[in-house]
């Protein structure tokens, strides 16, 4: 199992410990029981509005690339070594960085 630190404000805490506690009673673990309970039906929830948007954004984006296909998922402090010829400009090979001078 993984734990997990998250910080809420202080009415919501007090609340869901209320809520949760009444729900599964207040042995061991019903925090825990609640807020998998809680993050499964969040996660599920956003799932299906990410496939609802999905399939309204590709009819209307039919003939171009989806952008999942098009987005880079590579850090972003990796990207000037992964491709060194694109990150200077106008594609200069040269080994001195720019904006130095001889």
């Amino acid at each position: 199992m993984a734990e997990l630190k998250i910080y809420l404000s202080d009415s919501l805490n007090e609340k869901f410990r209320r809520v949760a506690m009444s729900v599964y009673g207040y042995g061991r673990g019903s925090l825990s029981k609640a807020a998998e309970e809680a993050f499964a039906k969040w996660c599920s929830e956003h799932e299906l509005s990410q496939i609802r948007e999905k399939t309204v954004g590709d009819s209307e984006n039919s003939g171009r690339q989806p952008s999942w296909e098009t987005e880079s998922h590579v850090n972003p402090d990796e990207r000037e070594n992964a491709n060194p010829e694109t990150s200077r400009i106008g594609g200069d090979k040269s080994s001195k960085p720019i904006g130095t001078s001889n």
